[in-house]
């Protein structure tokens, strides 16, 4: 699946409705709110998940969700207004920008960041929004006994946000063993986490407490010895298995569980337990991936058309879709039913459009729909990211150079800045051999590179790629 992600962008946005706030400045929270109930922070909200979650769940605290993803913002407004939630506020633009301004002093009860973009290449290194500057900033607000929670995919994303929030003073890592767990029960999941958690991925979880000043650090608890007998494997199994199904929080959680008792052989058990899922479940993913499992784990065909059926009801967007119809052709072979899903899946959105090419091409090996679509895509791209994600596909699914030149040449009058400029210089050079086109490139770069970081990256990349170490040379700092 694609991941490349939307920008902060400078383009004027304002939208007609209460809960939307068009703000430089503090609004005063509680005359907005009404009341002076406890403030929380969402940085980055994506589709809105979590935030209607924490809003249905604690109807006593404010939420406050700051994104720059214009259709995000939209899709949540309206799932505030069929909720009917009053204690959410949405607000437009680069948090960077907005959180020394809209906030004062240890105004924010908690603040919650949900797997950010780690933006892995070294050219990218500036985009990534969690900086020392960001975890500086978040301790200023945080009011005193305030949390920080963190989550990402990236483990090496992990251990540079454990520094950064490390290095505040009035911060204190709430996990004393290691800084980071693989576990979050008291917080709902988004649906992009539960996406890594149904695949087998690790989440890497980190909370902080700001303490009071004069406040001891809390010693670390002792480990009791037990005093009961050993337990032989048969009950040291069903004691974990009744453990986690009890502290089990969602339908999550509650599938995971039901796999490894299926794994383990006790059918009935599982059984029990996929059935809790079910009831638990909250959106198409969920039914999507129970389904799945209650089809291959416990060979129940009919059980697993039910649930997919419901997951159809449920499904919210083409990528719902599309994981749907997947999901339905390999667990149940239904082929007319996965194309009638595939068709139902087209859309407008770049990414979406390309994994459902890549779908539609792996399980029907149709050449033509295949076409139709990334020429939808094509049709519907107007970013930088539109086109180069775009060109990316149609190089390496097609294997179309001239068609990906068109598009890789598109994505470069969208280009925005240095880094944008050197990551299509690298693809003329890696991908269309076009050694020409790739120094126009990298001279463009030159002349948009602000900064040491951008330089540094274009002089590594001008020596590794290109070859041409005397250009870097001119380049290093």
């Amino acid at each position: 699946m694609g991941l490349l992600t939307a920008r902060p962008s400078s383009t004027a946005f304002v939208v007609e409705d209460p809960c939307f706030l068009d703000v430089k400045e503090n609004p005063g929270w509680q005359s907005q709110f009404g009341n002076n109930h406890p403030l929380k922070l969402e940085i980055g909200f994506g589709m809105g998940d979590f935030l209607i979650s924490m809003a249905k769940r604690e109807p006593d605290s404010n939420f406050i969700g700051i994104d720059f993803s214009q259709d995000g913002i939209q899709k949540l407004l309206a799932r505030i207004r069929s909720s009917q939630l009053k204690n959410i506020r949405v607000v437009f633009g680069d948090v960077r920008e907005k959180l020394p301004h809209l906030f004062q002093a240890e105004e924010l009860n908690s603040v919650y960041i949900n797997l950010p973009d780690p933006w892995p290449k070294k050219r990218h290194f500036k985009r990534r929004l969690i900086k020392p500057e960001l975890a500086k900033l978040i301790a200023q607000k945080l009011a005193p006994k305030g949390h920080v929670h963190l989550a990402t995919d990236s483990e090496t994303y992990a251990m540079e946000i454990l520094d950064y929030f490390n290095a505040e003073p009035s911060l204190r890592n709430v996990n004393q063993e290691t800084g980071i767990s693989h576990e979050r029960k008291n917080l709902p999941k988004t649906k992009y986490e539960k996406s890594f958690l149904y695949a087998g991925d690790k989440i890497h979880y980190l909370e902080y407490l700001k303490f009071i000043d004069g406040e001891e650090q809390p010693k670390k608890e002792e480990t009791r010895v037990s005093e009961e007998r050993p337990l032989n494997s048969d009950e040291y199994l069903t004691r974990k298995f009744q453990t986690e199904e009890a502290n089990a929080n969602d339908a999550c959680d509650l599938k995971q569980v039901a796999d490894q008792l299926a794994e383990a052989g006790d059918g009935q058990w599982a059984k029990n337990v996929y059935q809790k899922a079910e009831a638990k479940a909250e959106d198409s993913l969920d039914l999507n991936w129970l389904a799945y499992s209650v089809a291959l784990a416990l060979n129940d065909k009919d059980w697993a058309k039910k649930i997919y059926r419901k997951a159809e009801e449920y499904a919210e967007s083409s990528l719902d879709l599309n994981w749907l119809a997947y999901s339905i052709f390999e667990a149940l072979g239904d082929k007319e039913w996965t194309k009638q899903l595939f068709e139902k899946a087209e859309s407008e959105n770049i990414r979406e459009l390309c994994d459902l090419a890549e779908s539609v091409s792996e399980i029907f090996e149709d050449k033509e729909w295949q076409l139709k679509i990334y020429k939808k895509a094509e049709e519907n791209a107007k970013e930088y990211s539109d086109f180069y994600e775009l060109a990316d596909n149609v190089f390496a699914k097609l294997g179309d150079g001239e068609w990906a030149s068109e598009l890789y040449h598109k994505a470069e009058d969208e280009a925005k800045d240095s880094c944008d400029l050197l990551g299509l210089a690298e693809c003329f050079v890696e991908k269309l051999g076009d050694g020409e086109g790739a120094r126009r490139l990298y001279k463009k770069a030159e002349k948009n590179a602000e900064d040491s970081m951008d330089f540094g990256v274009l002089a590594d990349s001008l020596r590794e790629i290109l070859g041409d170490k005397e250009w870097a040379a001119r380049l290093s700092p």
